[in-house]
């Protein structure tokens, strides 16, 4: 059974849900350890070794708390990474495209896109209510980092357009989610969410990002990687 606030909100946190020891050994891997901070992340961390044995890791613990069901893979790795460098704000959304192996003529398949070499569509609101985003916290998360701020609820409205969107926070407000290393934040795409620009950052703010989805996503669709 989904845990009643994940049902009713659209969103969790477990707290310290890798040990230190971990923790310290994804901090240290050259995507995550790369101090040159010149980009914002990458959304392909998938395709590394270490980030593929992770998802499994985090995919047993979830199925543990009950958060996914048992045909749910990892799709998709994104490292955010926001500092004195790069430093940004993203307004408010839902998260409408997934990453998928090739392109695939359906009528329900809109707005196809290529990001970092890779296919992206927007499928139809049943797919979307049934994948998981599953944000790791690499480093401390506070008030003055820019963390994280989502409308608790909204992800049971469909998609929103810009109108509706600005309706539901006027009504049910913003719910900030700090964190500390090693918390997820398991929240389903819907959801509406966005984050300011770092005001006080405390270092590097470092979140991955991950995406899970049903083994067979449906309409003629293939994930572009399923672990």
């Amino acid at each position: 059974m989904t845990p009643p606030a994940l049902a009713s909100d659209g969103f969790l946190t477990i707290s310290a849900a890798l040990p230190a020891a971990t923790l310290a050994q994804i901090a240290a891997q050259p995507e995550i350890a790369d101090e040159s901070d010149s980009d914002a992340g990458t959304r392909n961390l998938l395709t590394q070794s270490w980030c593929r044995a992770l998802a499994a890791v985090l995919r047993e613990r979830l199925l543990d708390a009950k958060v996914l069901q048992a045909d749910n893979a990892a799709v998709q790795c994104t490292l955010f990474r926001k500092s004195h460098a790069t430093n940004w704000k993203v307004a408010l959304h839902q998260d409408l495209s997934i990453p998928v192996a090739q392109r695939v003529e359906h009528p329900q398949l809109q707005a196809w896109s290529n990001k970092e070499g890779g296919h992206f569509v927007q499928p139809p609101v049943a797919l979307l209510q049934r994948l998981m985003a599953v944000r790791l916290h690499v480093d401390p998360c506070g008030p003055g980092d820019g963390p994280l701020r989502v409308i608790p609820g909204s992800h049971r409205h469909g998609k929103l357009d810009a109108a509706h969107a600005a309706a539901l926070r006027q009504a049910r407000g913003e719910t900030e989610c700090t964190a500390q290393p090693g918390d997820l934040l398991i929240m389903r795409p819907l959801l509406l969410h966005a984050s300011s620009k770092a005001i006080e950052p405390s270092g590097r703010r470092r979140v991955l990002h991950f995406l899970f989805g049903p083994h067979d996503p449906g309409f003629g669709l293939r994930w572009s990687t399923a672990i």
